[in-house]
C-alpha cells in the first residue's frame, strides 16, 4: 500500500454508462484539493461536515468539465476516519475519467485496491473482520451470503471474538502474575476453575468452527457437477434447472467438449451447476481434454449428479464412476438422476443402490422430477432446522477458520499442560499462542503481509 499520509482518489462506482458516478477522495488535503477544482456558491474549504454542495469541476485552465455534487465528511466522522469528499458527476465513462483527472492534477494520487477500507481499519473505524465483510458484502451473490456478510459488518463476529479473547487475557494475566511470586509459593489462580474456563472456551470455538461447514457454502456457493456418458441428457438437465436454453443439445455424442458453469439460487443459497463433457473413451484429442476436465471438476465438487439415460442399463463407465466417487470422494453428495423417464416405453430397469446417495427420476424434456431434484440438492447441503439453532455467528472466511483452529490447538496444549501439573510458564506460553491466533481475526495481531494480502483483493475505490 502507498503512504498513509497521501491524499487518494478513485472512482467508487462501476465503470459504464449510468445516471451518476461517484469519485471518492480521502486524506489530509482531500477538501482543499477538491475545492481547488470546484466552482460553486460555497467554498468547500470552509464547509461543515455532512453537507452537500452543487457546483462545477473545472480543469487547470478553468474550463468546465462537469456539473457535480460534492458531499463533505470531516474527520473523524467519515468512512476512512479522514477528511473525505465524494464527488457525484454524470455517469459516462469519459466524463467520469475527466473529473478524476482534474482531481489528480491537484496532487491527489490514485488509490490502490482496498486502500479506503484499509485506512478505515488503521484509523479504528472497523476491525479487520469487519473490513473483510465490506468486500464480502459487495461480492455476495445470494441471500445467505448477503446476510452473513451484513452480520459480520455489524460486528457480530467481532463481539464474540473479543469476549473469548478477553477471557483468555484475564486467565493468562493471573498465570503470569503467579509466576512473579513463584518463590513465595502463592497460588493466585484456582487450577480446577482455570481448566474449566479453558474447556468452556474450547467448546465455544468448536461451535464456531462447525459453522464454517455451511458458512463456506453461503460465501462461495455449492459446486454441483452434472456427470454422465454422452447423450445421457446432462445439457438438457442443465437447461431444465436454469429454465433457459443455456447449453447446446443435439443427438450427436460428445457435443459438450468443455464444462459449462451456470449459477442458480435455491432458498437463498448459491448453486454453481457445472455441465461436463461425457464420460467415454475417445480418439478425439479435443474430447479427451474435455473428459480430463470433467474429472478435475468432480474432484472439486460438493455434490455430484450422475445423469443416467433411463432407456439403457447402467454402463461400465457409469458403474466405474460410482465406485470411484465412493472410494475417493466419500464426503461429496451423490445423486443419480435417472433421466429421460418421459420415454416410458423404452425405460430400462435400474437395479442399483448408491451408498449415502439416492436416485431421482427426472425428465429434462417434460420437467418431471426437476423440483424433486432441486429439493434434494438443497437437502444435501443444509439441514435448516439445525442451522437456525446452532449459532448466531457464522464463520464464512477461511482465514478466520484457520485462526480458530490454531487458537483451539494452543488452548488444548495449555489445558494438557495444566492437567499434567507442568510449570505455569508452559501453560502461559500456549495460552499466549492462542490469544495471538484469535487476535488475528479482528486485527489485534497483524503483519504488513497479512494486510496487503487482504486489501489487495478489494476493488479500487473501496
Amino acid at each position: 500500500m502507498g503512504h498513509l499520509g497521501d491524499t487518494i482518489a478513485a472512482i467508487a462506482t462501476p465503470m459504464g454508462e449510468g445516471a451518476i458516478s461517484v469519485i471518492r477522495v480521502s486524506g489530509e488535503s482531500a477538501i482543499r484539493n477538491v475545492a481547488n477544482r470546484f466552482r460553486g456558491k460555497h467554498n468547500l474549504a470552509t464547509a461543515k461536515s455532512h453537507t452537500v454542495h452543487f457546483g462545477r469541476i473545472v480543469d487547470v485552465r478553468g474550463n468546465i468539465v462537469d456539473d457535480v455534487i460534492c458531499t463533505i465528511f470531516l474527520a473523524p466522522t467519515s468512512f476512512t476516519g479522514e477528511d473525505t469528499v465524494e464527488v457525484s458527476c454524470h455517469g459516462g465513462i469519459h466524463v467520469t475519467r475527466r473529473v478524476l483527472e482534474c482531481l489528480l492534477e491537484t496532487g491527489t494520487r490514485p488509490a490502490e485496491p482496498g486502500e479506503f477500507t484499509q485506512r478505515a481499519f488503521l484509523n479504528g473505524k472497523l476491525d479487520l473482520s469487519q473490513a473483510e465483510a465490506v468486500a464480502d458484502l459487495i461480492q455476495a451473490q445470494s441471500d445467505k451470503a448477503y446476510m452473513a456478510s451484513l452480520d459480520q459488518l455489524e460486528g457480530t463476529l467481532s463481539k464474540r471474538i473479543r469476549l473469548i479473547r478477553d477471557q483468555l487475557v484475564k486467565s493468562v494475566g493471573l498465570l503470569e502474575l503467579e509466576l512473579d511470586f513463584v518463590e513465595e509459593d502463592l497460588e493466585l489462580i484456582d487450577k480446577k476453575k482455570f481448566e474449566q474456563s479453558i474447556e468452556s472456551v474450547i467448546s465455544a470455538i468448536e461451535k464456531l468452527l462447525y459453522t464454517y461447514k455451511y458458512g463456506k457454502v453461503w460465501r462461495e456457493g455449492v459446486r454441483v457437477a452434472l456427470v454422465g456418458v454422452p447423450n445421457a441428457g446432462k445439457s438438457s438437465l442443465l437447461n431444465a434447472l436454469l429454465h433457459e436454453e443455456r447449453a447446446i443439445v443435439t443427438d450427436i455424442p460428445g457435443t459438450t467438449r468443455d464444462f459449462i458453469e451456470e449459477k442458480i439460487t435455491i432458498s437463498g443459497i448459491l448453486f454453481r451447476i457445472i455441465d461436463t463433457a461425457g464420460l467415454r473413451q475417445t480418439e478425439d484429442s479435443i474430447e479427451q481434454e474435455g473428459v480430463k476436465r470433467t474429472w478435475k471438476v468432480v474432484q472439486t465438487s460438493d455434490i455430484i449428479v450422475l445423469v443416467h439415460d433411463s432407456t439403457n442399463l447402467l454402463t461400465n463407465e457409469e458403474l466405474e464412476f460410482l465406485d470411484y466417487v465412493r472410494m475417493n470422494h466419500p464426503k461429496s453428495g451423490l445423486i443419480l438422476a435417472n433421466n429421460k423417464i418421459d420415454l416410458q416405453a423404452n425405460k430400462a430397469i435400474v437395479d442399483i443402490k448408491i451408498k449415502e446417495g439416492l436416485i431421482v427420476e427426472t425428465s429434462a424434456i417434460s420437467h418431471e422430477g426437476i423440483k424433486l431434484l432441486i429439493g434434494e440438492l438443497e437437502k444435501q447441503v443444509l439441514d435448516k432446522s439445525q442451522i437456525e439453532s446452532k449459532e448466531s455467528v457464522t464463520i464464512t472466511n477461511e482465514r478466520h477458520y484457520s485462526a480458530l483452529l490454531r487458537t483451539k490447538e494452543g488452548l488444548s496444549s495449555s489445558l494438557e499442560s495444566s492437567r499434567l501439573k507442568e510449570s505455569g510458564e508452559f501453560i502461559a506460553l500456549d495460552l499466549r499462542r492462542a490469544i495471538d491466533a484469535i487476535g488475528e481475526i479482528i486485527g489485534l495481531v497483524t503483519t504488513e503481509d497479512i494486510l496487503d494480502n487482504i486489501f489487495s483483493k478489494f476493488c479500487i475505490g473501496k
